[in-house]
């Protein structure tokens, strides 16, 4: 069965990108984001297997805040997909317990092995 993903992503063309290669290798996207007010929501609402979460996005809270609020109602794994992973970011995103993180840009297959070792294969 396909896994449901949710994508965080404020750059149109890269979250379209993204839910390109989930559906190629056979995930559903369950939604593409931007904020994370809507992020949330949709965690909320829907059944949810795995989150890939950019760190900076639009609105009034980063990826990482997002995630800390999520994890306070669900354990749904996230995966950090970002440009700004550096050693401070990465202190602050490792108090959030992530399932890992992906450097953008990034290979398509390195993503698929990511998303393949947090929820398996479709």
């Amino acid at each position: 069965m396909a896994s449901r993903i949710l994508i965080v992503e404020d750059e149109v063309i890269v979250a379209m990108y993204i839910e390109t290669i989930v559906s190629i290798f056979g995930h559903e996207v369950a939604a593409a984001v931007s904020n994370g007010k809507d992020a949330i929501k949709a965690v909320r609402n829907d059944d949810i297997d795995l989150i890939l979460m950019d760190i900076n996005i639009e609105g009034d809270i980063d990826g990482i805040e997002t995630t800390r609020r999520i994890k306070e109602f669900s354990d749904v794994p996230v995966l950090y997909v970002s440009a700004y992973i550096d050693d401070d970011m990465m202190s602050k995103a490792a108090d959030t317990k992530p399932a890992g993180y992906l450097a953008k840009p990034f290979k398509k297959d390195d993503l698929k092995a990511m998303i393949d070792s947090i929820v398996g294969g479709p």
